[in-house]
Parts: C-alpha cells; sequence; structure tokens
C-alpha cells in the first residue's frame, strides 16, 4: 500500500495547541453554512420508518428460515444485527440533535432513548462523551472515544479484529454480558475517567440514574421473554442489537485508528471511509467523518453539499476493507518508525 509518512517534527503547523484549543477551519460563508444546518423532520421520519421496516423485515425472515434450518437462519440473523447495528447512524445524529426539527426534540429525545435501550447503553453517558470527542478529538488521554494505544501495533489491530469476530460468531453473547457489566459499574460511578473529568456531578447522576433504569428494564424484559419461553425474541432483542454493534464496529472503528493524535487539523486526525448507497442509508453521515467533525451541526444529508461548499480539500476516502489495510500497514510502520505519522492523501 502507498503510503505517505512524515517525522512528527515536521508536523509543528499541525500540532494542537493546548492554549488556544482551537481547530483549524476551512472559510465558509455565514449564509451557506446555516443553509447547510438546517434540519429536516420528513427526511429523518422517512429515515427512520424505513430503517424499522428493514428490521422487522430481517427479523421475521430468521424466524421463518429457522423452522426449516436453524443453521441456515444464521445468514438473515446477521443481516438483522448489521441494520440493528446501524440504528448507530440515526443515533449518532441524535446525538447532536440534528435530525428532526426543534419542535420535535421531544420525539427524538424519545428515540435517542429508545435506542440506547435497546443497545443496552446509555444515552446521557454517550451524549457528554460525544461532546468530550468533538472538542478534544484525538488528544491523547482526554478523548474518550478515541482511547486506543498511542503508537497502534499489528499486534493490537489483529486482537481488535478477532474481538469483534467472535462477538459476531457468537451472537453477540460476549458483548451482551459486557454491555450488562458496563451499565452495572455506571451505576456504581465508576465512568470512563476521562468521561468522568470533563462532566459535572448533574451529568454523573444523571449517567447513574439513566443506566439503572436501562439495566432494569432489560432486566425485566429479559425475565418476561425467558418465562414465556420466547427464545428467538431474546435472541434479536437481547443479542442481536449487540452483535450489531460489533458488526458496525468494523466500519466505525477506521475513523481515527492510527490517525495522528494531539493535531489541531481534522484531516490528520479523522478518517472517512466509501461505502455503497444503501450502506451509506443506514450510515448516517459517519463516512464523511471529516465534514462531520469539521462542521458538527450540519445533518448527513448535507455532507457532501457542505465538502463542495469548502475551500479545503479532504482526504480521498478508501472503502472499509481498504481503511483496515491502512491501519494495518501504519501499525506495521509504527512498530518500527513510531515517531512518525502518516500523511492523508488529498
Amino acid at each position: 500500500m502507498d503510503l505517505k509518512f512524515a517525522p512528527r517534527s515536521e508536523l509543528a503547523d499541525r500540532e494542537w495547541d493546548e492554549k488556544t484549543k482551537k481547530w483549524d477551519q476551512p472559510d465558509l460563508d455565514r449564509e451557506t453554512l446555516q443553509e447547510l444546518n438546517r434540519r429536516s423532520t420528513l427526511n429523518g421520519m422517512v429515515r427512520l420508518i424505513l430503517h424499522f421496516l428493514c428490521i422487522v423485515a430481517a427479523g421475521w425472515l430468521t424466524v421463518f428460515v429457522s423452522r426449516f434450518n436453524i443453521f441456515l437462519s444464521y445468514v438473515p440473523y446477521l443481516v438483522y444485527a448489521f441494520l440493528v447495528g446501524f440504528l448507530n447512524g440515526i443515533e449518532h445524529e441524535l446525538r447532536h440533535k440534528i435530525v428532526f426539527s426543534r419542535q420535535m426534540n421531544w420525539f427524538s429525545e424519545t428515540v435517542y432513548f429508545l435506542i440506547h435501550l435497546l443497545f443496552k447503553d446509555g444515552s446521557r453517558y454517550q451524549r457528554v462523551s460525544h461532546r468530550i470527542h468533538h472538542r478534544f478529538t484525538m488528544v491523547f488521554g482526554v478523548d474518550p472515544e478515541s482511547d486506543f494505544p498511542e503508537v497502534i501495533t499489528t499486534r493490537w489491530v489483529w486482537r481488535l479484529l478477532l474481538g469483534i469476530l467472535i462477538n459476531v460468531v457468537t451472537l453477540g453473547i460476549p458483548s451482551f454480558f459486557m454491555g450488562i457489566w458496563t451499565l452495572l459499574k455506571r451505576i456504581s460511578g465508576k465512568i470512563h475517567p476521562m468521561v468522568l473529568a470533563q462532566c459535572s456531578a448533574s451529568e454523573k447522576r444523571s449517567i447513574q440514574i439513566e443506566s439503572l433504569v436501562i439495566l432494569l428494564i432489560n432486566l425485566a424484559a429479559l425475565g418476561v421473554l425467558i418465562v414465556y419461553q420466547q427464545w428467538f425474541l431474546i435472541v434479536l432483542l437481547m443479542l442481536g442489537p449487540r452483535a450489531g454493534l460489533a458488526i458496525v464496529s468494523f466500519y466505525f472503528y477506521t475513523e481515527h485508528i492510527g490517525m495522528m493524535y494531539n493535531s489541531r487539523d481534522q484531516r490528520m486526525c479523522t478518517r472517512g471511509v466509501r461505502v455503497s448507497r444503501l450502506v451509506r442509508f443506514f450510515y448516517g453521515g459517519l463516512d464523511e467523518h471529516v465534514e462531520h467533525h469539521l462542521f458538527p451541526a450540519v445533518p448527513s444529508r448535507n455532507l457532501t453539499k457542505l465538502r463542495e461548499a469548502m475551500s479545503w480539500k479532504i482526504p480521498e476516502r478508501k472503502n472499509v476493507i481498504q481503511c483496515w489495510k491502512e491501519i494495518a500497514a501504519i501499525a506495521r510502520h509504527k512498530e518500527t518508525n513510531p515517531g512518525d505519522e502518516i500523511l492523508p492523501r488529498m
């Protein structure tokens, strides 16, 4: 793979400024940005309804195929898990409150919570964590969502990929228990230290309360499903979302791994990924990740227009396999040249 690297000493103009804590941004006139920031309730509703119908169809197909061959039903189950996992796309935009109009905030927050109920995660935790992530993207020791080794290795990359594979092959069982364990830790106040360092006492309390609510609802639902022996619903509702998160993490992990830590240029610390039109529908704009980080208030439907309106060139996007090949190549290079940083191809 043809990649270019440069010693960090030659990238002084890209270094994070701890005093100003400001990102470099391209020039964009105010009127254009206001137009690009405009939300669309209609667009959001269409996406949500179509996505929900696809999930229901894949779940039904999984149960239907299982009547003939339980092993063959694993194929539609993977499709189902993929679709549920990619609720993370619209969930991400709901974190930013940029899907539905402001008058629909009540609906936006309800959907946002329900998705996290399905994921066995926490909407309030993710919003605090994501606020820090955008404020301090890839600032080492500060950004909780890029809590990777400062210098990645080939072994670390393969272990990460193996973990994804294990969670998918095992229907999401390890990830389910990991989700429950994480909720228990948050309830007790054991929150990721980077999040804890940046959140208020009231936010911490909200995270604890919501984690308790999500845990109790899921355990109650699991108990009812066991009593009534609804085994497929247990697989679809309890395990499927966690398996789905593992599947989509194969895409989402490419966003920052291997990129430059402590840079004030989002093009150096963030990576986009090229996807098919079908995947793009569910992705929620996370494929155009550099553009999103430069202007987080722009809804996914306008990110391509944003790129065209900007004065900056954005690095060339690769497909997800090429992204992982690039990550592996970066890891190999850093094993012998830990002081080098990749130079994205514009």
